[in-house]
């Protein structure tokens, strides 16, 4: 039996009241989900802030959660200007 159509995911940082179910993301918007947490980690903070760890883990894996989080705590992703001068 087909699998009825889901509505498209919400965008991150998009507030809205509406809740994620994993199971009704088709497979092609689990892969932007992902291709997106890929380039941008804070999409990864942002769904645990809002979904929690858990459904982070289940929608982009443990392991891409867990790598998130490490490089995080170590500020890898601060990627700040630095003026020469104060280098």
């Amino acid at each position: 039996m087909p699998r009825p159509a889901a509505a498209p995911a919400p965008e991150p940082g998009v507030d809205d009241d509406q809740e994620m179910v994993l199971e009704d993301l088709t497979r092609e918007q689990v892969l932007d989900w992902r291709n997106r947490a890929a380039a941008d980690h804070q999409i990864v903070h942002d769904h645990i802030a809002r979904y929690g760890e858990q459904s982070a883990q289940r929608l982009f894996t443990r392991a891409f959660v867990a790598t998130v989080q490490r490089l995080s705590g170590l500020g890898h992703l601060h990627l700040g200007y630095i003026p020469w001068e104060q280098a």
